[in-house]
């Protein structure tokens, strides 16, 4: 193992703590995993390798990484945790270091395995190509992707906002099918709206919620998330504040159209790991 104190860490657990072989080599490799992370993309640390100066920010942006990139469960974090933290309170307590950057640190609730990937908008050119789900489907999703709730996305005239918005390539693509798709059905129920009954009906043309999440069940079976425009939403909020730690809170409120508070509670879902 390749980090500060390694065998007199290991003697500590093997004698101090008395544990099994299988338990020390499991805690070893998770602080050599975070050492290994640090000397590879901590600047402060590869300039300075002083235990006394890591913080708490230093931790947590190992655990972001952990979320963001290897998709870790609640589970695996709390014992990631556990284990840095016997780690840290070890040298603490034998004077090799005066810091206890995960002290302060808490561990997440164990929840239910979610069938949205955080991640889910890095797929969103396959979803609006697949003409396996209906065209109603693919333009929920792009929606949201922009960050648009369900709600917003069924109000009269939302096409005006659409028409505002800046799409990739592969996205105006889509819409291009998608106005195609639609035009014909605009021009009975004689309106330009986006989501519309397929019977006429000239004084209520517009699609209801309910009548759009059965598109979406239908869909469901052949697409490999979960279609809940809630969760779909909240997951493309919380994957773009934690994939964008350098922008300012007016830049994220911005970009998200959040308030102040509602972007403090999207950076709570994330583990509390981004407060203001």
């Amino acid at each position: 193992m390749n980090f500060p104190y390694a065998k007199r860490f290991r003697y500590y657990l093997q004698n101090d703590r008395m544990l099994e072989n299988s338990t020390i080599n499991d805690i070893e490799h998770d602080v050599d995993d975070l050492f290994n992370y640090l000397r590879k993309f901590n600047v402060l640390y590869q300039n300075n390798p002083d235990l006394s100066d890591l913080e708490e920010t230093d931790i947590k942006t190992y655990f972001n990484m952990l979320q963001l990139n290897r998709n870790i469960k609640n589970t695996t974090y709390n014992k990631v945790l556990t284990h840095l933290n016997t780690y840290f309170i070890f040298l603490f307590q034998n004077k090799l270091s005066n810091s206890l950057p995960t002290i302060a640190l808490k561990g997440l609730k164990r929840t239910k395995e979610s069938t949205i990937r955080l991640d889910w908008t890095n797929s969103i050119t396959e979803y609006l190509t697949d003409e396996n789900l209906s065209y109603y489907t693919r333009m929920v999703l792009l929606l949201i992707s922009h960050f648009y709730t369900i709600t917003e996305i069924l109000q009269p005239n939302f096409y005006q906002v659409v028409a505002r918005e800046n799409f990739a390539d592969s996205e105006l693509k889509f819409l291009t099918a998608y106005n195609s798709f639609l035009a014909p059905l605009q021009k009975k129920q004689g309106t330009s709206n986006l989501f519309l009954k397929q019977h006429i009906n000239l004084a209520d043309p517009c699609l209801t919620l309910p009548a759009l999440h059965k598109y979406l069940k239908k869909d469901q079976p052949k697409i490999n998330i979960t279609l809940q425009p809630r969760q779909l939403y909240q997951n493309a909020i919380c994957y773009f504040i934690i994939s964008h730690q350098e922008l300012s809170d007016s830049t994220l409120s911005n970009r998200l159209r959040l308030q102040s508070a509602s972007l403090n509670y999207y950076r709570q879902l994330n583990g509390n790991f981004f407060k203001s």
